[in-house]
């Protein structure tokens, strides 16, 4: 149930960080971030580039957004049902539109724009600490997935077990802390003696805990962490066959334990819109240190983050359009 303190505070700050004149801005800015990304990648290597999309063919293109296009659409499922799990029904053509416009905002700092879909969901009854729970659960997932893939990159032969063994004591140690109901108890004996914002702030963050608790019970946790597992793997998948195309001796365990491992050093970058720079950095140099030349290792990497973050992106804002200009509501009615 949503709390009048849920209702003013919460709504009241995602309001005003994300505005209609904001997002509007952040989506010409995610526009522009896509185009300037592609306009230095063909700078610093053109050649190299459409070297790699040659080999690769239009085949081999639709393959990997193929398989970007599962990973959004496995991930769409799990929130769907995650926001079913907290007792809310929102028609599936609609919330399709609000999870994809979310995408919109992924490089925004700390992907926070995502948070979004809120805003949407809040018009069909969802509370806000429902919604920005099963982000939670869902970001808490992904890296949980992620850390598991690059479990791979270690059988593969190539040494990185204390960033690996690191990831996965953070991500464990947080989501058998959110499972249980201990935080949301602490918050509420710590805004028991308090009164007015910091009151109403504490309260909020132990309905969020509260709810974020019920998705990590093992009968959501586990399925969850399945389709994080086979959405993220689809992309590391996705990895390899760019890879393979450009003569990158690497099989496909390996790929996808690299494009893990890469979004990882990404995500701790957390301030880094869509962990730019840091992903593409790491993967750069897992690819140089799996054998794969420099100038090959930054076209694949180059590519794969087209093909991943920045479709995201694209399809985000064509969502958000719809969802925006009122198309969206009309057609699933």
């Amino acid at each position: 149930m949503s709390t009048p303190q849920d209702t003013s505070a919460q709504q009241g700050l995602l309001l005003q960080y994300l505005t209609p004149e904001r997002r509007r801005w952040l989506i010409l800015v995610a526009a522009a971030g896509m185009v300037v990304y592609l306009a230095l990648a063909l700078v610093v290597d053109a050649r190299q580039i459409g070297h790699a999309l040659g080999r690769l063919g239009t085949a081999g293109v639709a393959a990997v957004l193929g398989l970007s296009l599962f990973n959004y659409l496995l991930r769409f499922a799990r929130w769907n049902w995650y926001v079913h799990a907290l007792g809310h029904r929102v028609p599936w053509l609609r919330h399709l539109g609000y999870y994809i416009g979310g995408f919109a905002f992924t490089v925004s700092p700390g992907k926070a724009g995502e948070s979004v879909r809120s805003l949407y969901l809040s018009a069909h009854g969802v509370p806000f600490t429902h919604s920005l729970a099963a982000l939670f659960s869902e970001r808490l997932l992904d890296a949980l997935a992620l850390t598991a893939l690059a479990v791979l990159i270690i059988a593969s032969g190539q040494d990185y077990r204390m960033a690996v063994i690191g990831a996965a004591l953070a991500f464990g140690g947080v989501t058998l802390l959110a499972g249980r109901g201990y935080v949301p108890a602490l918050l509420r004996r710590l805004a028991a003696p308090m009164h007015g914002r910091m009151h109403g702030l504490l309260v909020n963050l132990a309905l969020l805990f509260e709810a974020s608790a019920t998705l990590l019970r093992t009968r959501y946790l586990l399925p969850g962490l399945l389709l994080g597992l086979l959405a993220w793997g689809a992309e590391g998948y996705g990895l390899y066959v760019l890879a393979a195309h450009m003569g990158v001796g690497i099989d496909h365990w390996s790929g996808a334990g690299i494009y893990a491992l890469a979004v990882l050093a990404g995500a701790a970058s957390f301030f880094m819109p869509g962990g730019l720079g840091g992903t593409e950095a790491a993967m750069t140099a897992l690819l140089v240190a799996a054998g794969a030349p420099v100038p090959v290792a930054f076209a694949v990497t180059v590519l794969c983050r087209l093909a991943t973050l920045w479709f995201a992106v694209m399809l985000g804002i064509i969502a958000l359009a719809l969802v925006e200009g009122s198309a969206l509501p009309k057609l699933a009615a």
